[in-house]
């Protein structure tokens, strides 16, 4: 879809009412996201849409949906119906929705899980026009008969890509099967690559395709660096780092909620006022943590990548991947939570000699390389950080076709992790990073010295020994008459086989008893009072039964 000219909200076609709502959001001009999605929406088109990360899409969706939605009153169940992955981004998205409601009149209830379902029923059975809803939670309430979806007449599907990559796909389907046939669907996804969002696109029809940067672009606002560290410092770089660099408004990402926790730790025993936000951490936790931060109450928030997907915490001044994400994609969302709505903002990553391969993975899918940081003076760097050429080039990645239930292994960011793989192996081994070598001698031509064969731990000559005397070993036991449940000297594995602890041997002389011993198994000792409750009825022997 081509662009258009418009310059102002008033010109894409948005009533007073939602033109005031723009104001209180602070919004001065359309971005080019909104600028093509409202006059779409409003013409009552379908919508597939991409955009990168800080772009204003909840916007591009939630203004023109509101400017034309009727007010439903008390009616069964919801006009409008936003779907999202994650709490949060259910959470953000009725932040903003409130905000247009306030001068639009229309009534918005969120259902999230994490928290009770009583609060939600109640809000539900008053009715709303506009229901932001996770996928799990508005599943449990369908099935309970707590929401009607059966009047949804615009179905918003938002961070589509991230939906199914959560495994959502079964359960989105069935949401859109509770809805009209006949209704307005809003697809709104990080990328429109067929591999990501392929098994969903068939819910849009005829849409007006919007797409602003192709798949892996971060914003140009947004400076990165790259900090070679060796693994034994990197713990305790991160709050000199953050002490240098200033620690106010700063993310950090950790791969793990264990990390993220020690990463935490440490932090606040360095004095700098922290708190983590992850998946194990209830939704009250999270909501007062993201509430602290905006206060500045919080200065530095430690997370996984649960907040690196469409989170709006404005003016964060930097972030700081303390771990490189395994998944390229995830590297330009997190440095996405900076630099938004054409702020500037700057991205520190951490790589250790283990993080060279994703690095360079995340670099072919960018098709650009990260420079250095070079304000590393009084930092202690370790002794083996990773040796990076400042003139390398990003490998091009081949986009390779996805079907199949394998579909999501031959995305873009995988092809880019192979060929990252596949030029360091071209590249050759790593350095050993200080540790001596081996002695190999003619070994790396194929062939063996003989002082090689003479320090190996068992010469073939010795391997032909031992292996004659088992056979006489096992030949003299077989001789003895070793049947029945398995010949335990031969430690074939059968059933019934037993091996006896060398404790076991020892007792016995050589061992040999025990392994030829074919009778019954000893019993176990009577006992001396007499049977158990139980035995004879559930009664107990008397005395003079027992004489």
């Amino acid at each position: 879809m081509s662009e258009t000219q418009s310059s102002t909200f008033a010109e894409l076609g948005l009533g007073a009412k939602v033109l005031a709502a723009v104001k209180s959001l602070g919004y001065e001009s359309p971005s080019p996201v909104q600028e093509q999605a409202i006059p779409a929406v409003l013409a009552g088109k379908d919508v597939l849409a991409a955009a990168q990360t800080g772009t204003g899409k909840t916007a591009a969706f939630l203004l023109p949906v509101l400017n034309d939605l009727p007010h439903h009153g008390k009616a069964k169940g919801p006009l409008c119906l936003i779907v999202t992955p994650t709490r949060e981004l259910a959470i953000q998205i009725e932040d903003v929705c409130q905000t247009i409601c306030k001068k639009t009149g229309h009534r918005s209830v969120t259902v999230v899980g994490g928290v009770s379902y009583g609060p939600q029923r109640g809000k539900l059975a008053r009715g709303c026009d506009v229901l932001v809803a996770t996928p799990g939670r508005l599943m449990d309430l369908m099935g309970t008969g707590d929401c009607d979806l059966s009047e949804v007449t615009t179905l918003v599907i938002d961070e589509a890509d991230r939906m199914l990559d959560m495994g959502f796909l079964p359960t989105v389907r069935k949401i859109v099967a509770a809805c009209r046939n006949r209704r307005q669907t809003l697809l709104f996804s990080a990328t429109l690559d067929e591999a990501a969002v392929g098994e969903i696109t068939d819910l849009v029809h005829d849409p007006a395709v919007i797409e602003i940067a192709r798949r892996g672009t971060a914003a140009q606002t947004i400076d990165q660096f790259l900090l070679p560290v060796s693994p034994e410092v990197k713990n305790k770089l991160l709050a000199k780092v953050l002490e240098r660099e200033g620690h106010s408004r700063v993310i950090v990402f950790c791969r793990t909620k264990h990390r993220a926790d020690a990463a935490c730790r440490r932090l606040r025993k360095a004095g700098i006022a922290a708190a983590p936000i992850h998946g194990d951490r209830n939704q009250n936790q999270r909501e007062r943590a993201l509430r602290d931060f905006r206060k500045g109450s919080i200065e530095v928030l430690v997370a996984t990548d649960v907040l690196a997907r469409g989170i709006d915490v404005p003016d964060v001044d930097y972030v700081v991947n303390f771990d490189v994400p395994g998944d390229p994609e995830d590297y330009v969302h997190r440095i996405g939570r900076t630099g938004r709505a054409g702020e500037f903002g700057w991205a520190l990553t951490f790589v250790t000699p283990d993080d060279v391969d994703d690095m360079l993975a995340t670099e072919a899918l960018m098709g650009r390389t990260v420079p250095a940081f070079e304000r590393t003076k009084g930092l202690d760097l370790g002794t083996t950080p990773p040796e990076l050429d400042p003139d390398r080039v990003p490998a091009k990645v081949r986009n390779l076709p996805a079907s199949g239930k394998h579909r999501k292994s031959r995305t873009k960011a995988a092809a880019a992790k192979a060929v990252a793989r596949q030029a360091k192996r071209d590249k050759g081994p790593r350095p050993s990073h200080g540790k001596p070598k081996a002695k190999t001698g003619e070994r790396e031509t194929g062939k063996k010295t003989k002082d090689a064969t003479a320090k190996s731990p068992t010469a073939p000559g010795e391997r032909g020994n031992r292996s004659s005397n088992a056979k006489r070993q096992g030949a003299s036991t077989k001789g003895r008459g070793s049947q029945g449940r398995g010949d335990s000297s031969r430690g074939n594995g059968r059933p019934g086989s037993r091996k006896r602890s060398g404790s076991s041997q020892r007792e016995s002389g050589s061992g040999q008893g025990w392994q030829s011993y074919n009778g019954p198994r000893p019993s176990k000792p009577a006992r001396k009072k007499g049977r158990r409750p139980g035995d004879l009825g559930g009664k107990t022997r008397s005395k003079s039964e027992r004489r």
